[in-house]
C-alpha cells in the first residue's frame, strides 16, 4: 500500500483484508500468492486515465491498482478496484502474464455483490427482495458483458446470482474452479460453459432455461440472513487475529496482548474498527460461532478493564472459540459418514422433492 494520506491507506488496507476473508470461498484463493497486490492511492479524482482506478499486470506477474483518492470516494469504486485485481492475480498465478489474461466484468460485479452481502448479511434480503422485480439477462449477454457496457441492476443482481448458482451445480466436484481458471485465462465465456456444466443441457435453449431457473430459484429462496459455519469462522478468526510490527519483523499478537496496549492510538483504532465490524457481523453469526462473536465483542470492548477482567474476557473467548470449531467439526464428520452410508439426510416422514 502507497498513499500520502495514512488515514486512506489504514482504511484500504482493512477493505482489502475484508476482501480476501469474504472472497476466499467463492473465488477460490489459495492461502497466499507469491507476490502481493500494489495499491497505489493517487490524491485527485483522476489517474491520467478516464477511469477513476486502473489494474495493470506488470511485468514479472506483479499485479498493481491505481486509484484516484479524494474526500468522500464511494466505497463501491474500492471494492471494484480490489476485486478486479484479486481477479487479474488468480489469472496470473493460474496461467503466468500473456496477453489473454481476463477479469470478466460480471466476475467483478458478482464478486462485489457477494463481499456486500457477506459483510452486512442483511443486505443479501435486500438483494433477494429487489431481485424478484428484475428480469436477469440471458446467460451469453451476461457472461458477455463489456466494460463500457450499461450496467443495470439487472446485470449486476444477476451477476450475484449467476455466480452463486454456478457454484451449487458444481457441486462437490471442481467444476466452478475448472470454470474461473477457464474465463481468467480468457477462454470463449460461452465455450467455457459448455465444457465445464455441459451435462446440465444438450441445447442452447436448454442451457438458457437451465439458468433462468436456477436464477429465479436462488433469488425466491427464503432465508434468515445467517452465514454458513465456514463463513462465521473466517470471519470471526480474522477479527480476531493481530498482526503487528515487532522489531524487524511482523508478529501475530494474542488478543490478550492487544487489549493491554489499547491506550496506545494504532491499536485504540484498530480495536475500534474492528468492534464495529464484528457488531455488523455479530447477528447473522451461524449458532455454532454465535457465543463466541459475543465473547470477542466483550473483549474487543475490554480496554478500560483492569487487567484481570481483559483477561478473564480473553480466556472466556478462546473458549467459546475451541467449542464452537470442535462442534463444527463434529458435525461436518457426522454427515459426511452418513453420506458415504447413503443414509437420508432428511426425517423420514419428509418425501422427497
Amino acid at each position: 500500500m502507497a498513499a500520502l494520506d495514512s488515514s486512506a491507506a489504514q482504511q484500504v488496507t482493512q477493505m482489502a483484508e475484508e476482501a480476501w476473508r469474504l472472497l476466499a470461498g467463492p473465488l477460490v484463493l489459495p492461502d497466499s500468492f507469491s507476490s502481493p497486490v500494489y495499491v497505489r492511492l493517487v490524491p485527485g479524482r483522476a489517474t491520467g486515465t478516464d477511469a477513476p482506478f486502473r489494474v495493470l499486470v506488470e511485468p514479472g506477474g506483479i499485479v498493481s491498482v491505481r486509484l484516484a483518492w479524494f474526500e468522500g470516494l464511494p466505497p463501491q469504486l474500492i471494492r471494484r478496484a480490489l476485486v478486479q485485481s484479486l481477479l487479474l492475480r488468480l489469472a496470473v498465478a493460474a496461467h503466468g502474464v500473456n496477453e489473454r489474461l481476463a477479469a470478466p466484468l460480471w466476475l467483478e460485479q458478482a464478486g462485489v455483490g457477494w463481499w456486500e452481502t457477506r459483510a452486512e448479511p442483511a443486505q443479501l434480503d435486500a438483494l433477494r427482495q429487489e431481485s424478484r422485480h428484475l428480469a436477469f439477462p440471458p446467460l451469453q449477454e451476461l457472461l458477455t458483458w463489456q466494460r463500457g457496457d450499461e450496467e443495470s441492476r439487472g446485470k449486476i443482481a444477476g451477476s450475484v446470482w449467476l455466480l452463486t448458482f454456478l457454484q451449487s451445480e458444481s457441486g462437490h466436484t471442481a467444476a466452478w474452479t475448472d470454470f474461473i481458471k477457464k474465463l481468467l485465462g480468457g477462454e470463449d465465456p460461452m465455450a467455457a460453459v459448455v465444457a465445464t456444466y455441459g451435462s446440465q443441457f444438450s441445447t442452447r435453449e436448454e442451457r438458457e432455461l437451465w439458468w433462468q431457473t436456477g436464477g429465479w430459484q436462488w433469488r425466491r429462496w427464503r432465508v434468515a440472513p445467517t452465514l454458513e459455519a465456514a463463513e462465521s469462522r473466517r470471519g470471526i478468526s480474522a477479527l480476531a487475529r493481530f498482526v503487528f510490527a515487532q522489531g524487524d519483523a511482523d508478529g501475530a499478537l494474542p488478543l490478550v496482548s492487544v487489549t493491554a496496549h489499547a491506550q496506545e492510538p494504532v491499536v485504540r483504532a484498530e480495536l475500534a474498527h474492528r468492534a464495529a465490524a464484528l457488531g455488523r457481523l455479530v447477528s447473522s453469526l451461524h449458532p455454532f460461532y454465535r457465543n463466541a462473536g459475543l465473547s470477542l465483542a466483550e473483549a474487543l470492548g475490554s480496554a478500560p478493564a483492569p487487567s484481570e477482567r481483559r483477561a478473564a474476557l480473553c480466556a472466556t473467548f478462546e473458549r467459546d472459540w475451541r467449542d464452537a470449531v470442535e462442534i463444527e467439526a463434529a458435525t461436518s464428520a457426522a454427515l459426511e459418514a452418513l453420506e458415504k452410508r447413503g443414509a437420508p439426510l432428511r426425517p423420514a416422514s419428509v418425501p422427497p422433492p
